[in-house]
């Protein structure tokens, strides 16, 4: 084939991968006959849910829920037992703690087998957005229908069917079990299960550390793996607030899955039973099925590190850790080796690097101008049409910098610098997170190899290159999917990376009409991009209203939460609309002065105060006042030390990032409830005292109604917010 056409075929072929790669994370489509029955599991899950309204933690409808819960265990002919307490939370490197009274249901399969138990974790709470069909009711239904198959083949150890209460608040169900429970102690193993979506694959996302034992048992009886060690070690590095950040100190062998797919519904009414995909559940309950056969609740010693990865969900590659990193730096010495004879160290590595900086600049550059146009996600409808304009972007600067800047280099000397560098950036992300090992091996194996023997070289080279383009295009899928907020550009490094090899090979002196069609087509997608509705039926806009009281400064606003998106024109009629951030939260909104309302007004009494040193430990009892929750600020630079129950307080990370201390407390128990705060400093100290009601006032109706089409609130409902100031 003529350079030209290659070239042609090769930049169509990126830009049709690029569109399809999706179809890499699609889960297996429920089958007519299977052990995990997923018509029976949405059956149980729908009686649990009920009429679906939303069921806050120690709340009347959580209540509700958890009583048809405890009736379905017990059809199940098994013996649930309802656990209460009060639980007061920090999270790490987090200066929030959370108060909630929580009612976990427990039960026991196998109860007289010998040795440790394997723990099988959901939360049955939701937000109070919404009424979490997928989160957790993926978790929930997906136990119901595993312990009908226990039932019918016992397992060889115990199994305990932990569904916990105040997951959403602040992990406070877990934290309830460990600390009071005595199940808890004879626990060895842990399945949990989460969602943030209501679509998309099963991915096993979390496990214990060191993984070697937790992964052997996952990828010996997955029949479609999806998971990779990167994302599991970010999410280590990242706020991941599951309830395995609880369980993990444990030391208990841990697989934590979810499902991630279309998150505009995570947190917020659309997340219905109807709106859970049932391939997704199936394909989380088959795998919960087999891992809870397979893994194995006995202490495990000497259990290596393991790198690892899938491939679309059809095979699992895996290396120990140390292994595949000596791998990494054999092949990047051969690989600096082999540059350093081709003379490729110098003007080449140059090159190839300025054509991967400038697809990232353009990325980011065509995305934030997008942006400047069209404020807020305006991809959330159609996120595959911004992307592809992203890819067309950074492949056209690539493309363009290489003919440019390379025309008159050997490409060998090219092809040489171009896997020297993705496997310089492979060293240097492993560096950080080990996990991305595994994802710069194979296709630089191969491609080092191809290099190093002249008669195999293009054959070896290009199954190199394509390779380690399907090992990137998963990755920039899942990243697709997580970054629903955005940046855009977030994916633009790994893409170019990706695309750099391919595009080495078929750089010809004809680039110039294929950077010119690039371009072209980029243009009309981000066109496209910026005309196409922001929302849709599937994938609503986020869209909260809040009535806000300040009675600081005897001020009230209409408050809307719409991730930048701009009001429609009638809005005017309220006010006049500016953005802002108020005392409650850290998020900014629209803000239009209100009428001041009588709304519920929380309230504390100082029980007592005493010092230790130089702190002073203050006791205070809550009241929410008609109110749904209550929440203690205080600004960055008060010195708040520890927080939580009388006598049980909680210490404040110390590596948390500056931001407000806060006290946050929800449901009925709230009321009487009696907490002490420890302050670093001798003096009163400044704080609002916030309550929260999840309703808008009656006078919010008529704003209510003006709601646009395919919006809904998201991850906060609407309520009525009242701000008090107090001094403590």
């Amino acid at each position: 084939m003529r350079g030209n056409a290659k070239l042609w075929l090769v930049v169509m072929l990126l830009m049709v991968g690029f569109a399809v790669k999706g179809m890499m994370l699609a889960p297996p489509a429920v089958p007519h006959a299977s052990a995990f029955d997923t018509g029976r599991a949405i059956g149980r899950l729908d009686r649990v849910l009920g009429d679906q309204r939303q069921h806050p933690v120690d709340s009347d409808a959580d209540d509700a829920v958890r009583g048809r819960l405890v009736a379905e265990l017990r059809a199940l002919g098994l013996d649930p037992q309802v656990r209460a307490r009060k639980d007061c939370r920090g999270m790490p490197k987090s200066r929030t703690v959370s108060c909630s009274r929580t009612h976990n249901v427990v039960a026991v399969i196998g109860g007289d087998r010998p040795g440790k138990a394997l723990l099988l974790n959901a939360h049955y709470d939701s937000t109070p957005t919404g009424p979490g069909a997928a989160d957790d009711g993926i978790g929930v239904a997906t136990l119901l229908e595993v312990a009908a198959n226990l039932q019918a083949r016992p397992p060889a150890h115990p199994v305990i069917l932990l569904f916990n209460e105040g997951e959403e608040y602040g992990l406070n169900g877990a934290g309830a079990f460990v600390d009071g429970d005595p199940l808890a102690a004879h626990v060895g193993a842990l399945i949990n299960i989460e969602a943030r979506g209501v679509s998309g694959p099963a991915v096993m996302f979390e496990t214990s550390e060191p993984n070697g034992a937790a992964l052997g048992d996952y990828a010996g009886g997955a029949t479609r793996p999806y998971a990779n060690s990167l994302m599991t070690d970010l999410a280590r590095l990242i706020p991941n607030y599951t309830d395995v950040v609880v369980f993990k100190d444990k030391g208990w062998r841990t697989l934590s899955f979810a499902i991630t797919g279309n998150e505009t519904r995570y947190h917020s009414p659309g997340d219905t039973v109807q709106a859970l995909s049932r391939d997704s559940l199936y394909h989380m309950g088959s795998e919960v099925l087999t891992a809870t056969q397979r893994l194995d609740p006995a202490p495990s010693a000497g259990a290596a590190r393991w790198a690892y990865a899938d491939i679309a969900g059809r095979v699992m590659l895996r290396l120990p850790l140390l292994l595949a990193a000596l791998l990494l730096g054999g092949l990047l010495l051969g690989s600096g080796l082999l540059a350093w004879r081709g003379k490729a160290l110098g003007r080449p590595l140059l090159i190839v690097s300025g054509a991967v900086m400038a697809a990232i600049v353009a990325g980011f550059v065509t995305s934030f101008l997008a942006g400047l146009f069209r404020a807020g996600d305006y991809w959330r409808a159609t996120p595959l049409i911004p992307y592809l304009a992203l890819y067309a972007s950074l492949l056209a600067a690539e493309l363009g910098t290489l003919r440019w800047l390379g025309g008159k280099v050997e490409a060998e000397r090219l092809r040489l610098a171009s896997w020297l560098l993705v496997l310089l950036c492979g060293a240097a992300l492993s560096i950080a997170v080990p996990g991305a090992t595994i994802f710069f091996l194979l296709g630089p194996a191969l491609a080092v190899a191809g290099l190093a023997i002249p008669k195999a070289r293009t054959p070896l080279l290009w199954a190199g290159a394509l390779i380690q383009l399907v090992m990137f295009a998963e990755l920039l899928a899942s990243l697709e999917m997580l970054l629903i907020d955005g940046p855009l550009w977030s994916v633009a490094p790994l893409a170019a990376l990706g695309a750099l090899p391919v595009l080495v090979e078929v750089t010809y002196r004809p680039a110039r009409a294929a950077v010119a069609a690039l371009t072209g087509l980029a243009a009309i997608l981000w066109l496209a991009a910026l005309i196409m509705p922001r929302s849709s039926t599937e994938r609503p806009l986020a869209f909260t209203i809040d009535y806000v009281r300040d009675d600081g400064d005897r001020k009230a606003y209409w408050a809307v939460a719409s991730k930048q998106a701009p009001l429609p024109r009638n809005w005017d009629r309220i006010g006049r609309w500016e953005r802002g951030v108020l005392a409650y939260s850290g998020r900014t909104r629209w803000l239009a002065p209100a009428p001041l309302i009588a709304i519920p007004a929380g309230a504390i009494t100082k029980l007592g105060e005493e010092r230790v040193g130089n702190h002073r430990i203050v006791r205070l009892q809550l009241n929410r006042g008609g109110g749904n929750a209550l929440m203690i600020k205080f600004a960055v630079d008060v010195p708040v030390a520890a927080m939580g129950q009388a006598g049980a307080m909680r210490a404040i990370d110390p590596k948390a990032p500056a931001e407000p201390s806060i006290l946050r407390c929800s449901g009925r128990s709230c009321d009487g409830l009696v907490v002490e705060l420890r302050l670093a400093s001798l003096k009163p100290v400044a704080a609002k005292l916030i309550t929260m009601r999840f309703a808008l006032p009656p006078q919010g109706a008529p704003i209510e109604a003006m709601r646009p089409p395919h919006s809904q609130p998201q991850y906060a409902p609407d309520s009525s917010i009242r701000i008090a100031d107090i001094t403590l």
